[in-house]
């Protein structure tokens, strides 16, 4: 790989791009030169961003999010928040305002405001509760457990939680349901590519928010109860 050409390392994974980007590699302006000579513009360890680059596979790989316990498992999707955050919505607007998509931008300035909307309900309010809930299991206080049943609830904050299950419709459909022509240029493949990987991703992470975490909570605040419920009628 040391000797590939940018292009040709991106046209055979364009989702290789976001490894680029994480290194601060400005890809679109230096498709014609090698790797090694990109790394050596940018003073990086050339085998440390060739094995980022083979890391990038396409798909990822299937993992049963079921055996996570709730404080591991909130941290991995506070984990991909911050991936959003930090490194896909910055690349896609970038690329977007790179190709002039102005009606395009709009649009994913929009789904993106709404996103983190989404993202700050979940971590100022949603979390935190569930993570509440596992904490009175582990070490249980009648004071605190009435405070924190009597705040929220999982029935209320699955509620709030809901969303539009097809939250990239309007994304999907201004761009022609990310597709693309074989003589566009390379940061147009790149950017449709990583939409329909945003797309994937989003999924994934919804099913994990409202099949795993919500009936775990769901679980954990049932037992609560029930403590809570054994200490009142002892005491």
């Amino acid at each position: 790989m040391h000797k590939q050409l940018i292009i040709q390392i991106l046209e055979d994974n364009y989702a290789r791009a976001t490894v680029f980007e994480f290194f601060g590699i400005a890809y679109p302006n230096y498709l014609n030169e090698s790797l090694e000579q990109v790394a050596a513009y940018y003073g990086l360890d050339i085998q440390v961003l060739a094995d980022a680059l083979e890391q990038i596979k396409g798909k990822s790989p299937v993992f049963d999010y079921n055996y996570l316990e709730l404080p591991v498992l909130i941290s991995y999707l506070k984990f991909t928040h911050h991936e959003y955050a930090r490194a896909k919505l910055p690349h896609i607007k970038k690329n977007m305002e790179l190709l002039g998509m102005e009606e395009e931008l709009a649009v994913f300035q929009r789904f993106s405001r709404d996103l983190q909307k989404h993202i700050l309900l979940e971590e100022k309010v949603i979390f935190p509760f569930i993570l509440n809930l596992h904490e009175l299991l582990e070490e249980f206080d009648p004071r605190i457990a009435a405070q924190v049943v009597k705040e929220n609830s999982t029935e209320v904050l699955c509620a709030s939680h809901t969303t539009d299950d097809d939250e990239m419709r309007e994304l999907r459909e201004v761009t022609s349901g990310y597709t693309y022509q074989s003589d566009d240029s390379i940061v147009k493949k790149v950017l449709m590519t990583d939409l329909k990987r945003l797309e994937e991703d989003i999924h994934v992470h919804a099913n994990i928010e409202d099949d795993i975490l919500f009936r775990k909570a769901k679980l954990a605040e049932k037992q609560v109860k029930e403590r809570l419920q054994s200490h009142y009628r002892n005491n």
